[in-house]
């Protein structure tokens, strides 16, 4: 199977209700999963975890792409066989998809202050329940260059520019 699933959060981040026909239903490290013909559910993906929700009456309790790059929502029960091709009602944990949200946001621009006031690039970031990290390609960092960093950052949040999602490409 190919992905054929309409990511629906790449147009609209805020929407947490949506519609969708189950084209797959497989087992996939002993837990029942779905792929659908679109989805507001977002994968683990670039150090943001999934997003929860559910879709009908189960809970979704992971979401990822598989090998294939079809995504997949990890359901709490399985569904009936008969469901391939039958529509499904879905929604996404709105609390945790904004926090999310803001996390990833706050990253990008955190990761940027570094670049253009350090030089510093960002190796790798992690987005948790209870710590966020990022990991910088720094030997050290001193508190001056910390508090610079935490002015700029704030200057710009405090700027309360649009936040866009969009595709680059290597060029640019």
């Amino acid at each position: 199977m190919t992905n054929t699933s309409e990511r629906l959060y790449y147009t609209d981040a805020y929407r947490t209700t949506f519609t969708a026909h189950i084209t797959d239903l497989s087992v996939v490290d002993g837990r029942s999963t779905v792929a659908l013909d679109q989805t507001c559910f977002y994968p683990t993906s670039g150090g943001q975890t999934h997003d929860t929700g559910v879709l009908g009456d189960r809970r979704v309790v992971d979401v990822f792409v598989d090998d294939a790059g079809t995504v997949r929502h990890a359901l709490d029960a399985p569904l009936p066989a008969a469901a391939v091709g039958q529509p499904i009602q879905g929604e996404i944990d709105w609390e945790r998809r904004y926090d999310h949200m803001q996390q990833h946001s706050g990253q990008h621009l955190l990761s940027q202050i570094f670049h253009r006031l350090l030089n510093a690039e960002t190796l790798s970031v992690h987005f948790g329940a209870q710590s966020s990290t990022i990991d910088l390609d720094l030997e050290e960092l001193d508190e001056e260059a910390l508090l610079a960093v935490e002015d700029e950052v704030n200057r710009q949040v405090y700027a309360n520019r649009p936040v866009r999602a969009y595709f680059v490409s290597q060029e640019e």
